[in-house]
């Protein structure tokens, strides 16, 4: 008989270390899974600030007649000022200014390039004297397209266009390549050259233009 209780006892004994050690077990996967939870709410904390354009950014702009298969003229005007708003990791707003009177073709200069500029700057197109700054405000960018308001000649246009982004906590980059009718905000020169007859048409200036842009912008601080 004592024996028969001893072994109770024994057993009631092991039974109690297997719940206890069962019980630690559970207590220890509990406080696992919240450490993992509050790591997982630090790392998606979200970018959101002002970046500033860096300076010697230019905007590529390419050229042609309706009779070219390949651009004529290729140049560049610089961004003078420059800043895209980001407000958790997307791209809200921004502001940019082109300075008009650096408006030019590509290479060496020579007698044409230079004829061009002016020509570029005078009032058959740019009116350089009177709009020296040409603008565009960028009021979103919705997946990969960007829309904004354009200003060239004091005239404003609602545009939109094809872009890539990449943002990180200092630097935004920034690439696009799309075509834009300028014949919208009136320059002289093309608006004459829209009203040949069609026999014509072909040695004239096609109003399409080409931008490219390939930029980086740096976080304010």
């Amino acid at each position: 008989m004592k024996k028969l209780i001893k072994m109770k006892k024994i057993i009631l004994s092991m039974l109690t270390l297997s719940t206890i050690a069962f019980s630690s077990c559970g207590e220890k996967d509990s406080e696992t899974k919240t450490v993992e939870t509050e790591t997982e709410s630090v790392e998606i904390a979200k970018v959101s600030g002002t970046y500033h354009v860096a300076e010697s950014s230019v905007v590529t702009w390419s050229a042609q007649s309706y009779k070219d298969t390949v651009p004529e003229h290729v140049g560049t005007v610089a961004i003078s000022a420059g800043s895209i708003v980001v407000e958790n990791d997307a791209i809200v707003g921004g502001e940019f200014s082109f300075d008009m009177a650096s408006i030019l073709e590509s290479g060496e200069p020579n007698d044409y390039t230079i004829m061009l500029q002016n020509h570029l700057m005078d009032t058959s197109f740019f009116f350089v004297a009177d709009f020296a700054t040409s603008s565009f405000t960028l009021n979103s960018v919705e997946g990969d397209i960007a829309a904004g308001s354009l200003e060239v000649l004091g005239i404003s246009k609602e545009i939109s266009f094809p872009i890539e982004t990449t943002i990180s906590a200092e630097v935004i980059a920034a690439k696009a390549n799309f075509d834009l009718n300028m014949l919208q905000f009136n320059l002289p020169y093309l608006l004459e050259q829209d009203t040949l007859p069609e026999a014509e048409k072909m040695e004239a200036t096609n109003p399409t233009v080409t931008f490219q842009l390939d930029i980086s912008a740096s976080k304010a601080h």
